[in-house]
């Protein structure tokens, strides 16, 4: 396919367009979380300095031209029209990114890159003879159209379409072997309910159940009250008979029948998010364009580790992970052994994509796994927890999306809070807004009466002063027109003057001339004598003209004389100032109305303070009842839009996790939540991928564009429905991926740049690490443990209780029997469950984090049921059970029942040593396994047999093994201090 990335001539330069500094405003308004024009540009020049921009060339409607949309950071789309001359783009518009424009991006985009981008405020300030790559950038984006569009190669690998048929097989098994199991298992009776509040963790009622008979669904299956289907939950927990159902709503006790039965409600959803996935893999629409090429063909695109660094220590495996994941363009493995800091190296790959704006998806097969990565990243990251919330492990329910779009509601109501306020004054009809505007308007109807009383005065004034002056002021004009006459003719004399001295001088030069000089003279003499007489007219005139101008000025006196003078005019000049006064003080109460006015204003664009007279006061009145309608447009809109927000959260959920950085969900739960619908993420981790079939981890890995898979194929495989794998039994394609791992499946054959071993375990004492590496991992892991070791009761944090020493009859194992309350399925000891529940009592009662880990759920409930009785219910119940319910964690102190006791050397699925392996490797502090060796060492199947003997030579040279009846000694001899 062509490569997207297009290098742009230079700088690009950018105009706004006629309108969209208006527009944009306009959009902020409605998206408050758009930039400005300053934060656009300031978007811009960090896309220039961290790379490519994504782009398209869309066509116009209505037979506009092409355009260049810009995806900006993820957050809002630019449309961009090219100028006139070519030498820069004009902005058009600028509106908020939804899920349809990721979509566009994912179908196909450029990826341009510049040198910078500059904004210029007027389109004449765009630099000439430049060019802005228009015409590169439609080559390239047909070009590019093309090559998507051209006919497909040849076909893919016999091998990939084998592949998917195949998961569909196993997939439609599955679906098939679900609905089966809820017609033929028949009904789960009860005959009583409590409430079970003290187990509430949400708004969903929980409710315990006696069940009757030998029935007992595994927890997370889905029931609901036979022919009551409206009562529907989850098993969330199961303790011998007791079951705990976390229904979908709250339900109150009384609408629950004392006495009654469950039925299973069948699921199909997440083999319909399976074969899902398996479509979009056969269809290539798989963001991540290898993962079909890896998991059917185990062929990896070579790649060069990543040289950031991490923020956080990480030992010499954990950094190498650490660079490949950042890298890895398809898929990486990492095998993460017990306690070698795989979920510290998830949070850190997680940080460093998160900082470079990639959006991570954290998932795993179980919610707890998910968690503990969760609660691993730093604070300043945006993470997000979609799920069931009564699925969300304590510690991550801040994290839900629930819990965030209420945070996030509270935050934008206590943030628009003074928003309200400021705008409250607008309320319709009744605000003070509404009040000083009334105000304003009765303080400007008094300013206009007093401004026309004004203006009536002032006339009557000049009226008055006019006819009593007019006599005089007739006089003056007359006496002006005639000065202004004989100023004329006295111009014109002056003129005539001058001309007649100009002839005389001529006169006069010519009288000199040799020979005719003598008959000249005569004409020069007249001519002086003419000029003489006209200079008496002028004297004359100028005197007329001096009398006229002092009668006039006289009869000007005379006006002001009778204006200064006269009682009437006073009168008149009186009334006026008393007027002047009182609009003038009217004037100021406008303005100070003006000013409360003004004041109550918010939120919207306030005219200026006006001055204190009518047309300015007018004016601002005009301009404040705009903004006051503005502000109740605004109230009304802002209390609509809060009453939607306290009533709803759910419309958040989209935008909540389009801005996360890192989504944690289980890997049915990434397709099963609608706020991720369309969301894509730049990276994939799946923790625990070890016991994740290939169908179930396929659901996240086709929304990443690459993927980092972190697990141990040495531990927990991945759960099998005996249905399913005895359907696939004959076909060994099938059986790999029913019974073995994605992760199982790919490493063995995965380049060693595409997979990495963390190597340095920090959890257990070093004697059980040391059995855990040499059994389980060839001897490659390492101990960086240097935890002194104190104990009251063991000299070493290795030990073996043994019953060998006793009786048969008092160590054999046996089936429950119907009358015990926890009755259940499998095997129970009771002389191991009365150590265990004595060793558990003795270090809960020394404080210590414990967990008892058993093979059969009847010896869970009989040890359950004898430390009930000494430590507590809900303590009890917290911290004993089956190994699947510990993978993934830790504790101080485990204690391992093997349960097994018989003369034949029957270990049933004790056999499969991976679950072995879970529970010696779960301690911090102290393992104590409690067995019967005779039975262990003697055990018929050959792999355990040799574990077990190897496990106890090493507990005889470095560990600590004692006889159970000195282990019951000391522990009633330290309960007795």
């Amino acid at each position: 396919m062509l490569d997207p990335h297009v290098d742009l001539p230079g700088v690009v330069h950018l105009v706004p367009s006629l309108r969209f500094v208006e527009k944009l405003r306009e959009q902020r308004d409605r998206y408050p979380f758009l930039p400005d024009v300053d934060g656009i540009v300031r978007d811009l020049r960090d896309v220039a300095s961290r790379g490519a921009v994504p782009a398209r060339i869309e066509r116009g409607r209505g037979g506009r031209g092409d355009f260049l949309k810009l995806y900006v950071d993820g957050r809002y789309v630019l449309n961009l029209n090219v100028t006139k001359h070519g030498n820069g783009y004009a902005i058009g518009s600028a509106y908020p990114m939804g899920f349809e424009h990721h979509d566009e991006i994912v179908r196909g985009a450029l990826r341009l890159r510049a040198r910078g981008w500059v904004y210029h405020h007027e389109i004449r300030e765009l630099p000439f003879g430049i060019d802005a790559g228009w015409e590169l950038l439609r080559d390239r984006w047909r070009l590019l159209n093309e090559s998507a569009a051209a006919p497909p190669g040849p076909s893919a690998p016999e091998a990939h379409g084998e592949f998917l048929d195949l998961l569909d097989a196993v997939i439609e098994e599955g679906r098939r072997a679900e609905l089966a199991a809820a017609r033929t298992d028949g009904t789960i009776p009860y005959r009583r309910v409590d409430a079970s509040a003290a187990r509430r963790r949400s708004a969903r009622g929980v409710h315990d159940f006696r069940l009757i008979g030998g029935r007992r669904p595994v927890a997370g299956t889905r029931v609901h009250v036979r022919a009551m289907p409206e009562l529907r939950g989850r098993v969330d927990d199961l303790r011998g008979s007791l079951m705990t159902v976390r229904f979908e709503r709250p339900v109150d006790a009384a609408a629950i029948p004392e006495a009654g039965a469950f039925v299973e409600s069948p699921s199909t959803i997440p083999f319909e998010r399976q074969a899902e996935a398996v479509r979009m893999l056969r269809d290539g629409e798989s963001a991540n364009p290898h993962l079909l090429d890896v998991l059917a063909g185990h062929r990896f695109r070579p790649f060069v580790p990543a040289a950031v660094e991490p923020a956080r220590e990480l030992d010499a495996s954990q950094r190498s992970a650490y660079h490949k994941a950042l890298a890895v363009p398809d898929v990486g493995l990492i095998l993460g052994p017990p306690g070698t800091g795989k979920t510290r190296t998830i949070a850190e790959i997680a940080r460093t994509c998160a900082a470079a704006r990639e959006r991570v998806l954290i998932t795993s097969y179980t919610n707890r796994a998910v968690d503990n990565v969760l609660l691993e990243l730093p604070p300043g990251l945006v993470v997000l927890r979609v799920g069931r919330d009564d699925g969300v492990t304590p510690g991550c329910e801040h994290l839900t999306l629930e819990a965030q779009a209420v945070t996030l509601q509270n935050e934008i109501l206590r943030r628009t809070e003074p928003h309200l306020r400021g705008y409250a004054p607008a309320e319709d009809g009744q605000g003070e807004a509404d009040g000083w505007l009334r105000q304003l308007d009765a303080s400007l109807g008094a300013l206009r009466a007093a401004d026309q009383d004004e203006r009536r005065a002032a006339a009557r004034l000049g009226e008055r002063a006019a006819r009593l002056t007019a006599p005089a002021e007739d006089h003056a004009r007359r006496l002006a027109g005639a000065a202004a006459e004989h100023q004329r003719v006295l111009a014109g004399h002056d003129e005539d003057l001058a001309a007649l001295a100009r002839r005389i001088d001529r006169a006069e030069a010519r009288a000199r001339w040799p020979v005719i000089g003598s008959l000249l003279r005569g004409r020069a003499a007249r001519l002086a004598a003419e000029h003489r007489q006209g200079q008496d007219e002028r004297a004359r005139i100028h005197a007329v003209l001096t009398g006229v101008l002092r009668d006039r000025d006289r009869a000007l006196a005379d006006a002001r004389r009778i204006r200064d003078t006269s009682p009437e005019l006073a009168d008149l000049r009186r009334a006026l100032e008393e007027a002047r006064a009182v609009s003038g003080e009217r004037a100021r109460a406008a303005a100070d109305d003006a000013g409360e006015l003004r004041a109550l204003l918010h939120g919207v664009p306030v005219p200026p303070a006006p001055e204190a007279n009518l047309p300015a006061l007018a004016a601002f009145r005009d301009q404040a009842a705009q903004a006051v309608e503005l502000m109740r447009r605004r109230l009304a809109l802002l209390n609509e839009w809060r009453g939607h927000l306290g009533s709803r959260t759910e419309q958040l959920y989209p935008e909540l996790a389009r801005y996360a950085d890192v989504i944690g969900a289980t890997c049915i739960g990434t397709a099963t939540t609608g706020a991720l619908k369309g969301l894509d993420f730049a990276l994939a981790v799946v923790d625990e991928a070890g016991q994740i079939s290939t169908p179930n981890v396929l659901v996240p890995l086709v929304r990443a564009r690459r993927a980092v898979l972190v697990g141990d194929h040495h531990q927990l495989p991945p759960f099998v429905d005996p249905r399913v794998a005895g359907w696939a039994r004959d076909d060994p394609r099938a059986l790999d991926l029913v019974t073995r791992s994605a992760f199982e499946l790919l490493f063995p054959g995965v380049p060693d740049g595409h997979r990495e071993v963390l190597r340095y375990q920090r959890r257990m004492p070093p004697v059980i690490a040391r059995f855990i590496s040499r059994w389980f991992y060839d001897g490659f892991l390492e101990s960086d443990v240097r935890r002194p070791h104190r104990d009251a009761l063991f000299a070493a944090p290795l030990v073996f209780v043994d019953t060998a020493g006793l009786p048969r009859r008092a160590r054999h194992e046996r089936p429950p029997r119907p009358d015990e309350r926890w009755a259940d399925t499998g095997y129970a000891n009771d002389t191991e469950a009365r150590v265990i529940a004595d060793l558990v009592a003795h270090y809960h009662g020394d404080a210590a984090d414990w967990a008892a880990i058993l093979p059969y759920q009847a010896q869970v409930g009989l040890v359950t049921e004898l430390l009930a009785a000494r430590i507590g219910d809900e303590a009890a119940a917290a911290g004993v059970g089956t190994v699947d319910a510990f993978q993934g964690g830790e504790r101080d102190v485990i204690v391992f029942g093997f349960t097994r006791s018989n003369a034949n050397g029957a270990v049933g699925f004790l056999s499969e040593l991976r679950r072995a392996n879970v529970a010696f490797s779960r301690p911090r502090r102290l393992l104590i396994l409690v067995g019967d060796s005779s039975t262990l060492a003697q055990a018929r199947d050959p792999a355990f047999r040799a574990m077990a003997e190897a496990l106890l030579d090493h507990v005889r040279t470095s560990g600590d093994l004692r006889d159970v009846r000195e282990v019951q000694t000391l522990v009633a001899a330290e309960g007795d201090r």
